[in-house]
């Protein structure tokens, strides 16, 4: 079996889908298996972006044989480089779609070609003479192929190019509905034709000029590339570049296939595609159908209403749970909402608020199923995936996705593809869900983390750590019931606690507290309940075993308090006046033993101070 990792931007869903329709064309019915690691929203800089390019770094070149680099929507890309070069070193090969790394065989659109080709028609068919560039980053190897041809061709027919008449963007809608506002303010937004990098700005360019009453091809002409659906039936229909996307993705494959066999030698090798003359240039060979637009329209609409209802309802599913037990049956009812195959999801060990920088490998455990959903497991990954899953022949494709909330790296989750999985935002709500549900119980967890702290804070003394009188009222009760009143309650008061504090000052008081919760802490350990009940007095209550136990440990206690006073050198030796009562037939309250108690301690106390005044 072999293995093929493909890295995915999501700029527009359907060239995704149409290059993964290409490849499953290409290896149904074999033995090859594609892990796609797809991250949605990478132009345009957020730190949503941001976290979702970590899941690039969680595959290994050790387990894979090739790589496909799919990401010609992120700009600036050291990472991708950094990923590229460590499969390099490990002997793989790689080939990119679209825009070339690092000098690596690359497929796709000849896009200088392309690019040149729909300028020069501006220039020649239509007798454009002022033309301004709409362009993607600057960086971005596609963008810069496409001005270059740009620049070119308005120089071989000797036109100018004031440097206002350029704009680098996102690929975004919005970059185009910014341009044009920019451009308004210059005085330049009525050219004989603005030429996009892509579709998306082209649309957004004339929503914006429509808004202002000017539109195309009558105010000026515009074009597109990537001849996307929206362009095709908007009006006016754009023109564009058609990629051939379905065949790209095919091919890529197939390339990729022939450098690992070693018959191919990895040169680039560029895809057909052509020139679609729409009406936003003036021409008409694409003129509209307008019942097929309504019908198109209607069916697009009732689709995305029905697919809105399903991720309403998914969402309710897994926020109105309670959360954390119910989650495993939640998911399974998403999955079989959506019609998802199977869901993997694997979570940062103990979710931890962990951001994933880039040339370091996230941390996260093994892959479990819903059923068994997990928020531990190794600091290293020992598979990507269920073991499960690996024989099963109808999931040759799985897409792994992020999950992260604002700068926290929760994870990540597996689905098998099927050809539904992309359009319509289906994947990417359920994966956007998924991470709101996974940070509401992380944000719980701290929670209750954060109220732990603080009722342990709550109910313990400072100075000795023992419980204080909130944390025994808290939990004396409740022991007095698990143990049927069988217990046994020591009274403890510290002898000469004034003197220490008024001759020999607070400190030494306070060393005496303490040596009496150390004594308490060390002798009666099978206590579960030792408190400091304030000032000089001490409660500690035991499981009964008989009255000779309870003498052999107040003996135990005044040797430890003894050792504990030449230890620390204490002016005189360190003494507690100790009170025990047990109920051994459970017939007395809590309160009476600890009254019985107090009083038996006092009794002690007074005979002692008797002693002393008669010596």
């Amino acid at each position: 079996m072999r293995k093929i990792l493909m890295i995915t931007s999501t700029w527009n869903i359907l060239y995704i889908d149409s290059l993964i329709q290409g490849i499953l064309e290409r290896i149904r019915g074999t033995d090859i298996r594609l892990h796609i690691f797809n991250a949605y929203h990478v132009a345009n800089g957020s730190e949503y972006g941001r976290m979702e390019q970590g899941i690039f770094q969680l595959p290994s070149p050790r387990e894979y044989d090739g790589m496909l680099v799919a990401v010609n929507s992120v700009g600036e890309t050291p990472h991708i480089n950094r990923m590229i070069t460590s499969y390099l070193q490990h002997g793989r090969k790689v080939l990119s779609i679209d825009q070339q790394f690092m000098d690596q065989p690359c497929i796709g659109i000849d896009n200088y070609q392309m690019f040149y080709q729909m300028t020069e028609h501006m220039i020649t068919v239509h007798g454009c003479r002022k033309l301004n560039y709409l362009g993607g980053p600057e960086a971005n190897e596609e963008n810069q192929k496409r001005y270059t041809a740009f620049r070119d061709c308005l120089a071989k027919h000797r036109l100018p190019l004031a440097p206002g008449q350029t704009l680098h963007m996102s690929f975004l809608h919005s970059d185009g509905e910014k341009a044009y506002e920019h451009w308004k303010q210059l005085g330049l937004h009525l050219p004989d034709a603005v030429l996009c990098a892509n579709d998306n700005m082209a649309l957004g360019y004339l929503v914006a000029a429509q808004r202002d009453g000017y539109y195309a091809p009558k105010d000026f002409r515009i074009s597109g590339f990537d001849n996307s659906e929206e362009g095709e039936i908007y009006s006016p229909s754009i023109t564009s570049v058609n990629r051939g996307w379905v065949q790209l993705g095919h091919d890529s494959i197939t390339r990729l296939l022939d450098m690992i066999d070693g018959t191919s030698e990895g040169r680039n090798y560029y895809t057909k595609g052509f020139c679609v003359f729409n009406e936003s240039c003036g021409c008409h060979s694409h003129a509209h159908d307008n019942g097929q637009i309504l019908q198109y329209m209607y069916r697009e609409k009732k689709t995305n209403e029905h697919h809105n209802e399903l991720h309403f309802a998914s969402q309710q599913l897994l926020c109105s749970t309670s959360i954390g037990p119910q989650m495993p049956e939640a998911l399974e009812q998403c999955c079989k909402l959506l019609e998802l195959d199977a869901l993997a999801l694997c979570l940062q060990p103990d979710w931890e608020e962990s951001n994933v920088s880039e040339g370091e490998r996230a941390r996260m455990p093994e892959a479990s199923m819903p059923q068994a959903y997990t928020d531990h497991g190794p600091d290293r990954l020992t598979s990507l995936t269920p073991d499960s899953w690996n024989a099963r022949d109808d999931y040759q494709i799985l897409l792994f996705s992020p999950l992260h909330f604002q700068s926290i790296s929760l994870g990540y989750c597996v689905i098998p593809y099927n050809k539904d999985l992309i359009p319509y935002d289906k994947h990417r709500k359920f994966v956007d869900n998924l991470s709101l549900t996974l940070s509401l119980i992380w944000q719980q967890k701290k929670l209750q983390q954060m109220n732990l702290q603080l009722r342990r804070l709550y109910v313990r003394d400072q100075l000795t750590g023992l419980y204080n009188r909130f944390g025994y009222e808290d939990l004396a009760k409740n022991y007095f019931r698990k143990q049927q009143g069988r217990i046994y309650m020591m009274f403890l008061d510290v002898d000469n606690l004034k003197t220490f504090n008024d001759q020999y000052g607070h400190d030494m008081g306070d060393l005496a507290i303490k040596g009496v919760a150390e004594a308490m802490k060390a002798v009666l350990s099978q206590a579960p309940i030792k408190v400091r009940m304030g000032g000089d007095e001490f409660l500690a209550v035991g499981p009964y075993v008989d009255e000779a136990g309870l003498l052999s440990l107040e003996a135990q206690m005044e040797l430890w308090l003894a050792q504990y006073s030449e230890l620390h050198r204490m002016p005189f030796p360190l003494t507690a006046s100790i009170g025990h009562v047990w109920n051994e037939d459970a017939d007395s309250t809590l309160e009476q033993l600890v009254q019985e108690a107090d009083r038996r301690m006092y009794e002690i106390k007074k005979a002692r101070k008797r002693e002393r005044e008669n010596l």
